[in-house]
């Protein structure tokens, strides 16, 4: 998934619920139909990946170094909270 603007948040480090809720922040604001979330931990990656999944949003997952980076497309994400 490719997008020229695509929104970033960096949570490396941040343990669950830290990630998560840094996104929800985020999606208050974004302007994109793209978000790549950098964490961690595996612990991170498996609940943003069921809170985007659970919306509608279409979720890949990649690695860099030690880092997960979880892409998320937001084109059909139905935000309930």
């Amino acid at each position: 998934m490719i997008s020229p603007k695509e929104e970033r948040v960096l949570a490396r480090g941040l343990k669950p619920p830290g990630p998560l809720l840094l996104v929800k922040k985020k999606l208050m604001t974004i302007e994109s139909d793209h978000i790549r979330v950098i964490v961690s931990f595996s612990e991170a990656v498996d609940e943003l990946v069921r809170f985007f999944e659970e919306r509608g949003a279409e979720v890949e997952i990649d690695m860099a170094g030690d880092d997960y980076h979880v892409l998320a497309d937001l084109r059909n994400f139905k935000d309930a909270d």
